[in-house]
């Protein structure tokens, strides 16, 4: 692929050369300030001790001139109206004045995001009463809408839903904050729709409302919030089939590894629910499908990767898949193991999940996490040494599915670039994803720069043959 036809990376956010990261280098400063003033104030308290010195003032009573110009500069230099003591103030009034700037800039971004929610969080409320008072019309107006279509043939209803679909896809493409803003509104829906319930309350967003994570969670606990799980390793494989034994030599490659993974139950439908770990010299790559059964209410009891496990990680619970990955990972023998996590769709939902969570990274030493297509807000920090790159591709529908930005972090880089259409199931394949994997590989974009020599440091990218990869299924 010629650099030409790479997506435009529309947006860069987190990272080193984020927003936050220029908080605590602001910070960083005026704690040097704070020290540079507290090295001032420490020299000039020895003007006080030069001139009590005993020496000093027996050589008085030979040169008393001498003595009272050596008085007045030690004096001036260190408690003059240029001295050491008016300087520390000065330095100490600029450091106070840096943290002042920092904490006002993230008041003013609580604030922002405590008016976002509360705004969504009233559409919510809103859309069920507005829907309710629309209803006869929107009765009439569907009555003559599937009169008109039943008048259709076969052909021209078929081109009728697919104009539909396209209509609607390219909505989204072209105004994502849209959708996101009314997937924000969903806890205020569901407390429209089931008030007084008591199991969104009390809320744990940012307002005292529920929110989408909570509502996520309601659902995963109407769906019986199952957490049971069974993991078998997976050995007869098709020859060629899943992840190859070359070790990733860029996030493309690191992707079309994950997409390979992911492949596996298309080739092998037995094989539903596979993950698969690459050994790259004394450390492991995880790749990490998504969701296999995109029923609203899930339609057997084996698959992990459902919608149930998807409403437990937007309300941030426990899943059977993120259990099963863990049961896994121990089985193939990483107890205490450097590793790397890389995901799609859900796979990149549960590897964000499990970074954050403490009863995983007691076993493990997650030092990077890589997503694609993956809404991953809900997870609010990663710990300090873990790294992350989370790709969306606009038009994307999934990634939106938290209903708000990635955190700002220092240790969390999100890629925002735009190979999309109106397809809004295409949008989301991982050929997309490979692509603008690609376009960050070629980005000279600081954050993403950064994170690639920080993953080639660690020895998760490099070329040659890597060490094997062992296959799992993870089923409830």
């Amino acid at each position: 692929m010629s650099t030409g036809q790479l997506p435009p990376i529309e947006s860069v956010s987190g990272g080193s050369h984020g927003v936050e990261a220029g908080y605590e280098q602001m910070l960083a400063l005026a704690e040097r300030y704070e020290s540079q003033a507290a090295d001032f104030v420490e020299m000039a308290g020895l003007g006080a001790k030069v001139m009590a010195n005993g020496d000093l003032l027996e050589s008085a009573i030979l040169s008393p001139g001498s003595f009272a110009d050596a008085e007045v500069q030690v004096l001036d230099a260190t408690t003059g109206t240029d001295g050491l003591t008016v300087r520390a103030i000065g330095i100490e009034a600029d450091a106070l004045g840096v943290r002042a700037v920092v904490a006002a800039f993230k008041a003013s971004d609580a604030l922002s995001k405590h008016a976002t929610e509360m705004i969504d969080n009233a559409l919510g409320r809103m859309l069920l009463p507005a829907a309710l008072a629309s209803l006869p019309a929107l009765l009439l107006a569907g009555g003559a809408g599937y009169a008109y279509y039943s008048t259709l043939s076969p052909a021209e209803q078929q081109a009728l839903e697919k104009q539909l679909a396209d209509d609607l896809g390219q909505l989204l493409h072209d105004h994502p904050e849209l959708a996101q803003h009314l997937i924000n509104g969903g806890g205020g829906l569901i407390q429209t729709l089931l008030p007084g319930i008591g199991l969104l309350d009390p809320a744990d967003g940012p307002i005292d409302q529920a929110t989408t994570n909570d509502a996520a969670r309601l659902l995963s606990l109407l769906l019986g919030n199952s957490t049971d799980y069974q993991v078998n390793p997976l050995s007869d494989l098709p020859p060629g089939v899943g992840a190859e034994s070359e070790v990733p030599g860029d996030l493309r490659t690191l992707i079309q590894q994950l997409d390979r993974t992911n492949q596996i139950d298309a080739r092998d439908p037995n094989a539903q629910g596979a993950i698969q770990i690459q050994q790259v010299g004394d450390k492991y790559i995880v790749y990490i499908p998504g969701t296999d059964d995109m029923s609203p209410i899930p339609q057997d009891g084996e698959h992990a990767r459902d919608m149930e496990t998807n409403y437990q990680l937007i309300g941030g619970l426990d899943s059977a898949y993120g259990n099963g990955i863990k049961q896994a990972m121990l089985d193939a023998g990483l107890e205490g193991k450097d590793v790397m996590l890389v995901g799609h769709s859900q796979g990149g939902m549960v590897s964000t999940s499990l970074a954050a969570d403490p009863s995983f990274t007691q076993h493990f030493n997650v030092e990077h996490v890589v997503t694609a297509g993956s809404p991953t807000a809900q997870v609010p920090h990663l710990p300090d040494g873990t790294h992350a790159i989370h790709f969306e591709n606009r038009g994307d529908a999934v990634p939106l599915l938290d209903g708000e930005d990635n955190p700002d972090d220092p240790n969390r880089t999100t890629i925002k670039f735009d190979e999309g259409s109106s397809d809004i199931g295409g949008n989301h394949g991982l050929d997309h994803y490979a692509n603008g994997a690609a376009a960050a590989d070629a980005s000279s974009n600081g954050s993403i720069q950064d994170e690639i020599d920080r993953m080639r440091d660690d020895g998760y990218l490099g070329s040659g043959a890597s060490g094997p990869v062992v296959s799992y299924q993870v089923t409830r």
